[in-house]
This record gives C-alpha cells, structure tokens and sequence, in this order.
C-alpha cells in the first residue's frame, strides 16, 4: 500500500488493482509534477478490462483533459459491469460521468437519462438534478425545470449554481415576486452571485442602476463575465448570456468568442461571423483558455470562421495543456498555415516538434522564425539558446548571440546566469565576474546555488591561473573573496556547500606565502563533507568533486587510505551505476537542470557516471584516463561544465 513516505512503484509491480487505483489517484490528487496516473490505469484495464472502477476513473481524467468521446466509453464499460447483477448500481457515480461526457458532447437527451439514472444514488443526487433541471429549461419545460432543480437543492442548500438557476425559470415562469425573494436569499448566501445580481436587474425597475452595482463588483473581470454568461447557457439562456458579456467593457477574445458562439446558437448567424472575426483581431496577450466548455466554442469558430488563426492557437494550448498533444500540434500547424507571423504559435511548435516529436531540426526552425518575428522577446531567446545548448551548438557561437541581444537578456536572470556561465565555459573568468557583479540576482526556486556556483568557478579559476604565475598573494586575495557571497547574488551558502576545492588551493597559497599555520587549518576544511557520491545531482546535493578535493587534501596530509577510499568511492559509484534505467525520482520537486526541452536522462546518467570515473583517475594520478572518461562524458553531455574545466588539469 503506497504511504505519504513511499514511493510509487511502476505499474508492473503493484499486486492488486485496488492499489494501482489508489496509486494513480493519488498522483491525480497531487498533481505529480513528473508521474501521470495513466500507467497506473492502463495496466489495471490490461489485468481487468472492465474493471468498473478503474474504467470510472480513468474515463474521468480523459473528461478533465476535454477528450469527451473516449471519457464516454470508458464510463460504458464501467456502468456494464457495475449493471452486470442489477440495472441500478450501488453507487450511481459511473451514470453520474457519463452524462457529463454526453453533455459536453452536445448529446442532450443522451445525457438526460444518463443524469436520471445518476440520481438513483444520494451522492450523485445534487448535480443530477442541476443539469437535468438545466435540460429541461433549455427545452422550455420550466414547470418540469423547477422541479428538478428544487430536489438538487433539497440535497445542497447552498448550490449557488441550482439556486441561480431557479432564480432564472421562476422568472421565465412569471412568479416575479418568488424570484426576488430567493434572489435576497442567494445574495446573502454569496454576495458574489452574478446570476442572481443579473436576475434582479432584469427584475428590476431600476435596471441600469443594479447592473452599474452588479459590474463594479464585477470589476470589469471579463471571467467573471464569462462565468455568468456559461451558467445562462448551461439552460440555453443564449440572449441573457450574450447580454451579460455585453456588460464587460474589455476587449478580450474569449468573451467575443463566446458572444460570437451564443449568436450563433440563437440563429444569429452573420453577427456570430463578424464576432469571430474580432475575436481573431483581439490582442492574444494573457489569453489562456483553460475551460471544458472553451472546446466547443473554438471548434465552433473555426468552423464558421475558417479565415481566423487564432482559434486553432488557443484550443492547440487548451489541447496541449490538457496532454493531448498530437491534436495541439495539428491545431497550431494550422494556425501558422494562415497566419504565419505570430511569434508564439511558432514558439509553441518548436516545444511540441523536440519533446513530444523528437525532431529537434524542425524546433530549431520553428524557434528561430519565432525569435526573428520579435527580437525583443527575452523568453524565447532563451529558450532558443537552450536548444542549441542541446543541439550542440559551440559556446563562443552561443555567447555571440548573448553579447548581440545585451539589451534583453538583462531583463531575466535565468539568461543572465546561462551568459556568465558561457564566460566561464570558454575561458574568460574575468568577464564572468564582472558580468555577475554589474547585475542584482533574485533567488528561484530549483536555482540556488547556480549563480554562486558560477561566482565560485570564475573566482577559483582566475586564482588557478595566477598560482600557475606564482603570483600568490593575488590568488590568496581571490580565494577568500570567493567564500564571501555579495549580495547582489541574492542568496546564501547551501547546507552541501563545503568548498573542499577552495580550501585546497587555498592551503597551496597559504604555504608558499609562509602561512604555515593558516595552511594547517585550509586542509582540515578541505575534508569536510560527505565522502559518498549521489547520482545526477539536485541542487542540494554536495557535488562529486568536494570528494575527490576531500581526498586530495588527505593525500597531502598523508592519510592515503583515506585518500583512496574517497577515489574509490568515486570510481565504484561510477562503475556500478552507468548502465542504469533512470527516471524522476518520485518526492523530486526541483531539478538541476533549466528544463524546457525534455532531456535523455540516461544518457544524463552516463555522463554523470564517466564524470566520477574521471574524478578518480584524477585523484589517483592516472591523468590519461582520466582525460579519456571526461571525453567520454562529454560526448553524452557536451555542457557539463565541470568536466570541462577537469579535463584542462590533466594536461
């Protein structure tokens, strides 16, 4: 049984159903930032095909990714087995499911008896009765309406949505007086009830002075708008809904879409048109179209409005978000097929092309267009510099387009940081410095320790070179410089942080400027910190080479069992380790590594392991080897910088 404290084990490993069903729900539940429940599912129904329970759920999470056809026939093969002894199940949840998938799929009277036999069961009992008393009131049965949707609030006093609803067909009804009386309870209940507060406006005598209350707590949010506007539709309200969205003075697509989509609905048809075509004019920014119900509503712009790129843009990232990828990928195509001079469709299908099509020829190509269509776009700079980073592309080649865009890279600290990382990477110390001390750094999660480890490197390398001059005093001045954190770096020392290195040289500085005592103590911090090796490493853990400084500072102590146990270690870890089928670490929250296009974590593994091969060949004098295994490590990971800046010591 998985605990809080236990890591999920691979499908194939779990004994029971029941457990793969507890093991994906939980990664529902928490939104697993590197595991999907998918698996878990799919190897129940691999065991059980009609696993009623498992089909249940699994046809619930494709609801929630907009994907309603294949949701509906899971939810069929769940009620089949739950119906298999009797036509009304214990626990009615799987009707329940199914006509939400109907529903969505506009299969109204499908969806009706799938709610009417949800409501066998009390816990399916309250939305049952919403959504059948919206059906009904969308037919225009509003007596047969107020029915139901009192008996969904027996079961919830306090449904806002039911009692918004039933403010609506007491007024279709005519009982005006019935109306206002329950808008009063509503309101008191949540002052927040657009509906209700629309209600009492059409109510109303005073109408334009209750729909001025209404929009200043609306506060011109065209979601909150939108909100209202769907729970009109939801009964076929389309000219309350359109009059609501009339109400927002911003102009924002998914309000013109929707107004565009209710035009329609309504037989509207050459206004629903030129609606479409302003929402395709409408600014794109902060447009994220995240709601189920958003997919009908594009579909049906693109529809009737084939000329407009931007529907496909926004459902492709509705579809995207919602790990439908194949179809995301095929809407924003066609997006650019139309219009070709949007930077972020372009953008988005370079992510698709590398992580989801392992065709980094087409990302690069996607990537630049989009970079070329706004130079001024600090984001996709970035992340265009990352994936040249992954295809290999030289660091001076990388650094010259840094030093050409200096205008925006300052405006992110995450390119900052790639930029003073290519001065250390080519050689230039110096500039690395001075680039990292001329800009104020702001601490991110999953970064710490990056821009010290850069300030570190710069530092300690520089005081290498003036060693290599015998100009000791100057690199005495660099290593402790190098062990005080300024504070435009914006953080502190990690618990990992021993500096064995720094420590190590520091010893070599202090004994030939005659600080024979000084020296002393550099040694005795040069061997601190763990002697164990981790794996490809999180930002937290100590890194690989503190071991081999911490056994380089025993051999000059002359403790050489002790030296040798730390190469060992490393050279063991190595060893054992570099065949190994890697994969996200379950409680992992933050990786290493800026990721926006997926990597190999294999081939991440390899390098890793060639790295601390090569760490102990070094420590053990054995330089030709040691130069062969960082080779060797680059070649899996061209980038890994230490390896770089270790191979220079064993020429």
């Amino acid at each position: 049984m998985l605990g809080y404290t236990e890591a999920a084990r691979d499908p194939e490993e779990i004994m029971t159903n029941e457990e793969l069903l507890l093991t994906a729900q939980h990664i529902e539940q928490h939104r697993h930032a590197t595991y999907l429940p998918d698996p878990y599912y799919l190897e129940g129904l691999k065991r059980d095909p009609g696993d009623s329970h498992i089909n249940n759920a699994y046809g619930m999470l494709l609801f929630r990714r907009g994907n309603f056809a294949e949701a509906e026939k899971y939810s069929r093969t769940a009620i089949k087995r739950l119906t298999w002894r009797s036509p009304n199940p214990y626990n009615s949840e799987a009707y329940y499911n199914l006509g939400l998938a109907l529903y969505f799929q506009g299969k109204q009277s499908e969806a009706y008896d799938a709610f009417y036999k949800a409501a066998w069961s009390n816990e399916q009992q309250e939305m049952s009765y919403y959504y059948l008393a919206a059906i009904e009131a969308g037919r225009k049965n509003f007596e047969q309406a107020l029915e139901l949707v009192e008996k969904g609030i027996i079961k919830n006093a306090h449904n806002i949505k039911a009692r918004g609803l039933k403010a609506i067909i007491l007024r279709k009804l005519g009982h005006v007086k019935e109306a206002e009386a329950l808008i009063k309870e509503n309101l008191e209940i949540d002052a927040f009830d657009y509906v209700s507060m629309f209600e009492l406006a059409l109510l109303g005598d005073n109408r334009k002075m209750l729909l001025d209350e209404m929009n200043a707590l609306m506060r011109d949010f065209h979601e909150n708008y939108l909100q209202a506007a769907r729970d009109y539709a939801e009964a076929e309200c389309y000219e309350e809904a359109v009059e609501v969205l009339d109400q927002c003075t911003k102009e924002q697509p998914m309000l013109s879409y929707y107004k565009a989509y209710y035009l329609g609905k309504m037989g509207r048809q050459e206004e629903a048109v030129k609606e479409y075509q302003k929402a395709d004019g409408c600014s794109p920014l902060y447009c994220f179209p995240n709601k189920l119900e958003d997919i009908a509503v594009l579909k049906d712009a693109f529809t009737k409005y084939p000329a407009g790129a931007k529907a496909y843009y926004y459902l492709g990232n509705l579809y995207y978000d919602k790990l439908q990828f194949e179809r995301a990928t095929e809407l924003w195509e066609k997006s650019a097929s139309i219009d070709d001079n949007y930077p972020t469709v372009h953008r988005n299908l370079a992510l698709a092309y590398f992580n989801k099509q392992n065709d980094a020829g087409k990302a690069k190509i996607q990537l630049e267009k989009a970079f070329d269509l706004d130079e001024a776009d600090s984001r996709v700079f970035l992340e265009l510099d990352q994936l040249y980073k992954k295809m290999g592309v030289s660091f001076a080649e990388r650094l010259k387009n840094y030093e050409k865009h200096l205008d925006i890279i300052t405006e992110r600290d995450d390119a900052m940081l790639e930029f003073v990382t290519l001065y250390n990477l080519t050689g230039m110390h110096q500039k690395a410095y001075d680039t990292i001390m001329s800009h104020d750094f702001r601490p991110w999660e999953g970064a710490e320790g990056r821009i010290s480890g850069q300030y570190k490197i710069a530092l300690t390398e520089l005081a290498k070179d003036a060693i290599a001059e015998s100009s000791y005093e100057k690199a005495e001045k660099l290593l402790e410089q190098s062990l005080e954190y300024p504070l435009n770096l914006g953080e502190g020392r990690l618990e990992g942080t021993k500096d064995n290195n720094i420590y190590y040289y520091l010893r070599i500085v202090k004994e030939a400027l005659g600080k024979a005592d000084e020296a002393g103590e550099c040694f005795k911090k040069a061997d601190r910190g763990e002697d164990e090796p981790a794996g490809m490493m999180y930002y937290y853990d100590q890194p690989a080479d503190m071991i081999l400084y911490k056994g380089l500072a025993n051999q000059k102590l002359g403790n050489q069992r002790a030296a040798y146990a730390c190469f060992n270690k490393l050279m063991d870890y190595g060893e054992r380790h570099l065949y190994d089928e890697m994969k996200n670490d379950f409680f992992a929250v933050s990786l290493p590594d800026f990721l926006i296009f997926e990597d190999d974590m294999n081939r991440k593994n390899k390098a890793h392991c060639y790295y601390l091969m090569g760490l102990a060949n070094l420590g053990l004098g054995n330089k030709g080897k040691a130069g062969q295994q960082f080779k060797k490590a680059l070649s899996y990971d061209f980038n890994h910088q230490n390896c770089h800046i270790y191979l220079k010591m064993t020429k």
